[in-house]
């Protein structure tokens, strides 16, 4: 039988009873991203982390998988046949497999064990068992400064971490709320935002409150009384059928059953932005929490209330931008029709249809309303073209095709200096290209002309030739597409000209 080691000797004497392979829900991800780290060198394929409770048990905390823990493992721990100073390995030729078992030591005590398996059946050589010891002692030092820890310090910490990984604070709030009820002991804690202009208490979010209890809540909203409510930054009143004359709660919770009060103001920058009020069940006549911990976790709350609300005022003003720009957008649009009748509903068609050319060509969706924008604008240029040539019944001549064309280049320059989407301009200014470089304004060829304008050239022909004319009526269904067969390669993209197929036969 192994006789006690040093850390034996502190009072861990483990039995079968003792020893639980039950995984904790709450998993330390420290202790996971450790056997991570582990999971990465050769020759490893399992690993678990097993920590020792107040009652000397040991509970597996962490695994790389779901797989149990070896049984040699556990007898090992069992038998008492680990020694402080020494690694237990085993190996077993049938399985094909060999394990080492580590112990977490710190002070003379052992604070847990390292579990590792390998298909290696020699895998833990006496320089493999070194660099393991070197790993398990960071660990272990990990393990005993989290140990260490005061219950504060650890809220404050996930506190911290929540607060940092989220833009919206009402996305947090549940989280640290119900962490700040279980630090506090408290039974209920409410959030509230202040608004400066009404001057009144908003609700945010609460922890230990019914819908019932909400229902019934009064806050009080003049500014006076919240100025002179947090007078002295923190209000606590230990009774609340017995407040102080000069204290008055924001929120009545003694109407729900609550008689301990505390309510912590929220300053950002020196403004009230809200407060945190924490309330008892029973009286609150002694003084239980951390002031320096409620002022360090209340004053990260503030920051992350007043950036929520920067943020909400940025995007409710650029709401109302894009608004008014998709307004003027949609006005040069009209604009164009009112001068160019025979255009009329063509560009909406033409936007419509390219919009479902492009998601069946799967074009990423945050590039689509660059594109829309450029189908519904690709022919503003053409404000810039004469009455005489723009409204002419019958056939250009040379020169007058020659002023026509030049409808892309005033395209481009009328939009470039207002629009900052590469896809939108490259429509306006593209879009008459022809895959065989015939086109204009700089017969481009191939794979040259963008993609957008590419695909852009094959709605717009379809729908020029699908509608009247004042020289012709429109073509077939039939027709329209046949012709589009014919001159891919050519006149267009082939490939666009497939998908354009494709989303035809489905129904346009």
């Amino acid at each position: 039988m192994w006789q006690p080691s040093k850390a034996s000797r502190t009072g861990l004497w483990l039995t079968e009873k003792d020893v639980e392979q039950d995984l904790i829900p709450k998993t330390p991800a420290w202790g996971q991203q450790w056997l991570q780290t582990l999971s990465k060198y050769l020759g490893i394929n399992h690993a678990w982390l097993g920590l020792i409770d107040e009652v000397h048990s040991v509970r597996w905390v962490a695994s790389l998988s779901p797989e149990p823990v070896p049984l040699q493992f556990i007898e090992a721990v069992r038998d008492d046949t680990l020694a402080a100073e020494n690694v237990f390995t085993f190996r077993d030729h049938l399985e094909l497999v060999s394990g080492g078992l580590f112990p977490l030591i710190q002070d003379e005590q052992i604070l847990g064990f390292l579990g590792i398996l390998s298909e290696q059946t020699d895998y833990f050589k006496a320089e493999t068992n070194q660099w393991i010891r070197t790993l398990v002692e960071i660990i272990t030092d990990g393990l005993a400064t989290s140990k260490s820890q005061n219950k504060e310090q650890q809220a404050e910490y996930a506190i911290a971490r929540i607060l940092q990984s989220c833009l919206d604070v009402r996305e947090a709030l549940p989280a640290v709320l119900e962490i700040l009820a279980g630090v506090l002991e408290a039974d209920a804690v409410t959030a509230l935002r202040y608004n400066t202009l009404p001057r009144r208490f908003e609700l945010l979010m609460t922890h230990g409150l019914e819908n019932a209890s909400l229902a019934k809540l009064n806050l009080h909203f003049d500014f006076g009384l919240v100025r002179r409510t947090f007078e002295n930054r923190f209000l606590w009143i230990e009774d609340l059928r017995k407040p102080p004359l000069e204290l008055v709660p924001i929120s009545q919770l003694k109407e729900v059953g609550f008689l301990g009060y505390l309510a912590v103001p929220l300053v950002a920058h020196g403004q009230l932005v809200g407060a945190v009020e924490v309330a008892w069940r029973g009286p609150k006549h002694v003084k239980t929490w951390d002031q320096d911990f409620l002022e360090r976790v209340t004053e990260q709350l503030a920051f992350v209330l007043e950036r929520t609300d920067i943020l909400r005022d940025f995007r409710e003003k650029n709401s109302e931008l894009v608004v008014r720009y998709n307004a003027m957008i949609e006005g040069l649009s009209r604009a164009l029709e009112l001068r160019d009748l025979e255009t009329e509903g063509h560009t909406r068609r033409v936007s419509l249809l390219t919009i479902k050319l492009v998601e069946h060509m799967q074009i990423p969706v945050d590039q689509w309303d660059a594109i829309r924008l450029g189908a519904l604008l690709h022919d503003i240029g053409k404000i810039g073209i004469p009455d005489a040539i723009l409204l002419k019944p019958g056939s250009l001549t040379a020169r007058e095709k020659k002023v026509m064309q030049q409808h892309v280049i005033y395209g481009y320059n009328i939009l470039a200096p207002i629009i900052n989407t590469q896809h939108a301009l490259d429509i306006a200014l593209y879009h008459h290209e022809r895959w065989d470089g015939e086109g204009y304004p700089h017969g481009l060829q191939g794979e040259r002309i963008p993609m957008v304008a590419r695909l852009f050239a094959v709605v717009d022909v379809f729908d020029a030739l699908s509608s009247d004319r004042p020289y012709r009526p429109a073509w077939s269904r039939t027709q329209v597409l046949e012709y589009l067969k014919q001159h891919a390669g050519s006149q267009f993209d082939p490939q666009v000209v497939k998908s354009f197929l494709e989303v035809a036969e489905a129904g346009i």
